[in-house]
């Protein structure tokens, strides 16, 4: 059966259940974002060589999807929810982030449900158990404590850490298990784990605290194994990182930190023994009907990783992204944004001997974001 045919029926099916909905309280959601992104230079930011990049983006600010979710009161304080959610390129009208790339990236076709497909039940003094395919830990503490949120295509955290670099496991574990603590003195906890392969298994931690205008997180995870689809183009499954963030809401301006460290052993086939520094500042400062979003962020590493060929993705010894914009509000649902993101990396590329190429180039991003 089409997937988006069967989206479009349950969708039907919502708007024309009343009863259904007051027994369990089923909500269609998404978001659409649309930019028109054009880079000069090393424009991805994740090739060691030289591109001009000219696209209409759906996601500058935020990767567009559309789902289903709801809950349902079992009594005695329990409730059961789930989660059904696509990602959509509204360039196209193609589902899921990409399709399948082949060596030297090696990333499969999102599938239909790949952003969220999952169901839990949960209680307000014991927490919640949630079951198949979620959200890490780790990009959680990422997207909720950066200037820039879930932006994969401006936030300089998100770049560094998640997206076209050494980083393993994708921002998605499919047949997954999380654990979400109750919030007590305003404290959190939630663990991950996945079912194990041949490689081993998927873990993932965050601890999360927040009092008033100050917040702190630790994550970590440690990948064992990838997932049917993830979009860091890489295909290490020996990788552990940390990462402690923190933010404080002044007056004028919202700051954000990060420091973490990312380990990657490589493969069996392929070991390698290359630990990464890890370290981002931003900030949002309220300026009329919207906000000045700054931040900074950089991967680095000072051992002697695998060189790789100049067109492949990775910037593997250094990357430093510069971002600043502003993000003006339209209405309680939209918003427009201007970004200007600027990228640098060093990449030891294959050679006799291996060389480090450095590249830079600059990329700006003018777009709309729309919520329903």
């Amino acid at each position: 059966m089409n997937p988006t045919r069967t989206l479009l029926a349950s969708c039907a099916l919502v708007a024309c259940g009343p009863a259904a909905l007051a027994q369990s309280s089923v909500t269609v959601y998404g978001l659409l974002d649309a930019a028109v992104v054009q880079g000069k230079g090393a424009a991805t930011g994740v090739k060691a060589i030289d591109t001009t990049d000219r696209r209409v983006d759906a996601g500058g600010m935020s990767t567009s999807h559309i789902g289903l979710r709801g809950s349902e009161d079992l009594g005695s304080g329990w409730t059961a929810e789930f989660d059904l959610s696509s990602f959509i390129r509204n360039a196209t009208g193609a589902s899921g982030r990409n399709d399948a790339i082949g060596a030297p990236v090696n990333v499969a076709a999102d599938p239909f449900w790949s952003r969220a497909a999952w169901v839990g039940i949960g209680n307000a003094s014991l927490g919640r158990l949630r079951v198949g395919n979620l959200t890490t830990p780790l990009f959680v503490n990422s997207i909720t404590s950066n200037a820039f949120g879930d932006s994969t295509v401006f936030s300089p955290l998100n770049l560094v850490t998640h997206i076209g670099g050494p980083q393993a496991g994708g921002t998605g574990w499919s047949s997954s298990v999380v654990y979400d603590s109750p919030q007590m003195a305003g404290v959190g906890l939630s663990l991950a784990v996945t079912d194990a392969n041949a490689s081993g298994r998927n873990l993932g931690a965050r601890l999360a605290w927040r009092s008033g205008p100050a917040a702190a997180s630790l994550a970590w995870q440690s990948v064992k194994r990838n997932p049917v689809s993830f979009a860091d183009g890489t295909t290490a499954n020996n990788v552990s990182t940390w990462m402690l963030g923190g933010s404080y809401a002044f007056s004028m301006l919202t700051v954000y930190a990060h420091l973490g460290r990312l380990q990657n052993d490589g493969t069996e086939a392929t070991p390698q023994n290359v630990s990464y520094r890890l370290t981002e500042l931003s900030a949002a400062v309220p300026l009329g009907n919207g906000r000045v979003l700054a931040g900074w962020a950089l991967r680095k590493t000072s051992d002697t990783p695998s060189p790789v060929p100049a067109t492949a993705a990775g910037g593997n010894v250094k990357r430093s992204v510069l971002t600043v914009g502003y993000d003006h509000t339209l209405s309680k649902r939209t918003d427009a944004y201007a970004m200007l993101l600027r990228d640098q990396t060093d990449t030891r590329t294959l050679g006799a001997p291996p060389r480090i190429v450095s590249a830079s180039g600059s990329t700006l991003g003018l777009g709309i974001r729309h919520r329903f």
